[in-house]
């Protein structure tokens, strides 16, 4: 990204990139979650 601060950046490729790599945090965890569930 030419962004340097594309932490707080408002331009819609920043935004996208950022909520993609939420997206699949998000993903990753919650499959853990049923992982972990399915452990107990």
């Amino acid at each position: 990204m030419g962004c340097a601060s594309s932490r707080l950046c408002l331009y819609p490729q920043c935004a996208a990139a950022r909520r993609e790599e939420a997206l699949k945090q998000h993903k990753e965890l919650s499959q853990e979650l049923v992982n972990l569930r399915g452990e107990l």
